[in-house]
């Protein structure tokens, strides 16, 4: 089965120009050029044969940056893209994520590992994030009820549970039961 989405974690020192630089080189359409969503902007463009959509979007909400790949053409877009940027592998990311020695190091390593992983539940991305989710530090514990919207395994899904019960702190245990409610809404918003 041939994929039809992917997304490509950027790191920090590969900036917006530098992406759209790439993008540039390669020739591909622009079709929409900082539109702002939920908390995003977002730049788009088609590559040259229609058969993929590719989005920029830096995410304030998590202050990370990523492209996303949609379409037929998925994997020849990214094989396009992922040797021209500067991107987080998950393998790294969860290095990273262990290594962190301070907060924003172990905030930046947990948006890469969730926004990297992909396909069926990896049970190495659940450990590393139960891991941060007894970390002492409520923000890390934050990031993990964020980071579980991005990728609501079954595994992640459970740490936010356990979050809202039992974490100290009002805000995560309220944070993670709004979102076990968003995660329990039908896909249609209703």
């Amino acid at each position: 089965m041939t994929r039809s989405f992917t997304r490509l974690v950027l790191r920090p020192e590969f900036t917006e120009h530098d992406f759209k630089l790439v993008i540039w080189d390669l020739y591909w359409t622009l079709l929409d050029l900082g539109r702002k969503e939920d908390g995003a902007v977002i730049a788009s463009w088609l590559t040259p044969d229609g058969s993929a959509e590719v989005h920029y979007v830096d995410d304030g909400n998590i202050g990370m940056r990523y492209a996303t790949i949609r379409g037929d053409g998925t994997a020849d877009a990214e094989a396009e893209l992922r040797p021209r940027c500067r991107v987080w592998t998950l393998d790294e990311a969860l290095t990273a994520l262990r290594r962190a020695s301070d907060r924003n190091d172990r905030l930046v390593a947990l948006y890469a590992a969730a926004l990297t992983a992909e396909g069926p539940e990896d049970p190495s991305v659940v450990e590393a994030l139960a891991d941060a989710a007894r970390d002492d530090d409520p923000g890390v514990r934050q990031a993990v009820v964020l980071a579980t919207g991005y990728l609501p395994w079954p595994g992640l899904v459970a740490l936010v549970e356990q979050l809202s019960r039992t974490d100290p702190v009002d805000h995560v245990r309220h944070n993670a039961q709004v979102l076990l409610e968003g995660l329990a809404r039908p896909e249609d918003g209703s």
